[in-house]
């Protein structure tokens, strides 16, 4: 897979996003697509943060919901001049490269040391003794009982 800077997924995105603002946009296809970039900057400058990449990559799956649903509720008709359909146009543009970024994006996550598997197996520790008496046996959880001792009788 090619490598790809964050900062140029980030330009393209952003660049998109302003002209797709000169003359067309709903309100929740701003606020999201401003989250996402803004999410995208922190993941810009904290180069060694999992949870910063897991984020942009997250609200660029919400925002692709959301660009759908703002494109079909407000997509100018017929009648409308050449700005808004040149913005819708550029809305279009960003939604289709948004799949690719978030692909590139996960394989960041993942050279960055994120997990996408997560484990609730019985090795997930669900209780913290607080008390200081530990009465686990070191499987992670003290849900589990421990066998009965059996006592063998030479009577």
């Amino acid at each position: 897979m090619p490598s790809i800077s964050i900062k140029a997924i980030f330009v393209v995105h952003w660049c998109l996003f302003v002209w797709a603002e000169l003359a067309w946009a709903g309100g929740a296809y701003t606020w999201c697509n401003l989250t996402a970039l803004a999410i995208g900057i922190w993941a810009i400058a904290d180069r060694h943060s999992v949870d910063a990449i897991l984020l942009f990559m997250l609200m660029f799956i919400w925002s692709c919901l959301v660009d759908i649903v703002s494109l079909a509720l407000y997509f100018p008709g017929s009648h409308s001049g050449s700005s808004p359909k040149f913005s819708a146009a550029m809305a279009i543009i960003n939604l289709i490269l948004k799949p690719v970024s978030i692909i590139l994006l996960f394989q960041m996550y993942r050279d960055r040391g994120g997990e996408y598997n997560i484990n609730f197996g019985p090795n997930t520790p669900s209780y913290d003794n607080m008390d200081g008496n530990d009465t686990s046996d070191d499987r992670g959880s003290t849900a589990f009982l421990k066998p009965p001792v059996v006592s063998q009788n030479t009577a």
